[in-house]
């Protein structure tokens, strides 16, 4: 396993918006990408990490696929290409060992999330991408603590997300037209000191400067939607239907629930 990183440095909106462009511009070439490539970006103020993995060879990942995302792309100001075996790949790519302890686990977070689905058909337009990173530039006085976003390829040539088996007709995963699903991520401060209200903000904004109208990712859950508005985003009408009459055959009392649950309305 081929993992990679880069970091691109930019100076503006305009120049972000740019270089994402080319980014979407390679995710969708079939020359260099296959089922075998996989990768995210990770947009700041004033750079991209742009990271992944390729189940290649190292040479390969370096001669053909490497130049075609760098061309035209800012000087990388850091470069890293390791061949890695795969659970070592992994523990790299979180950062930290994947052994976890199997009692007084205490890992948590209060945060705030949306997603967004991008689909192949309709990639992200020139003043989408304008507007989404000239907000991320300019909003400085308005950070939270820690945020992030990250847009990571679904689609492209030769996708298995969608392209899958036949089994993955039964699966609760509706996206099968996506090129990119970015999650929009912010820790929340404590009430008492105003930064929830400002955390929740700043995410919402980050979403808006994107666009209205796409679908959204159901492991990124989003407590502002509604039960309705989940269930669309997430999964479709065909989809919910089906899990709907899923679950009221085998939990008829609602023993699973959460408040955007299949069931509830």
């Amino acid at each position: 396993m081929v993992n990679w990183n880069y970091i691109v440095p930019v100076s503006s909106g305009e120049e972000a918006a740019a270089a994402f462009s080319h980014i979407q511009d390679f995710a969708l070439n079939a020359s260099v990408i296959d089922d075998k490539i996989g990768f995210g970006v990770v947009p700041s103020p004033t750079s991209f990490r742009i990271h992944g993995k390729y189940r290649g060879d190292e040479a390969v990942f370096k001669t053909k696929i490497a130049p075609e995302l760098l061309r035209s792309l800012p000087v990388p100001s850091e470069t890293s290409i390791k061949s890695l075996q795969w659970l070592v790949s992994l523990a790299e790519e979180w950062g930290s060992p994947l052994a976890q302890p199997l009692s007084g686990y205490d890992e948590h977070d209060n945060f705030y999330a949306k997603s967004v689905v991008v689909p192949e058909a309709t990639p992200l337009t020139p003043s989408a991408l304008l507007n989404f990173f000239t907000y991320i530039v300019n909003s400085e006085s308005t950070y939270p603590p820690v945020w992030f976003a990250e847009l990571n390829l679904y689609g492209g040539p030769s996708s298995r997300v969608n392209s899958p088996s036949a089994l993955a007709a039964d699966s609760a995963y509706s996206h099968r037209d996506s090129l990119w699903v970015a999650q929009l991520y912010s820790t929340v401060p404590p009430a008492a000191d105003g930064g929830e209200k400002a955390a929740i903000e700043f995410v919402q904004g980050l979403n808006d400067a994107l666009g209205m109208g796409y679908d959204g990712y159901q492991n990124y859950v989003d407590p502002g939607l509604s039960a309705e508005e989940a269930h669309e985003a997430y999964y479709g009408s065909e989809v919910y239907a089906r899990l709907l009459r899923i679950k009221k055959a085998v939990d008829p009392n609602r023993v699973f629930w959460n408040p955007q649950a299949v069931g509830e309305a």
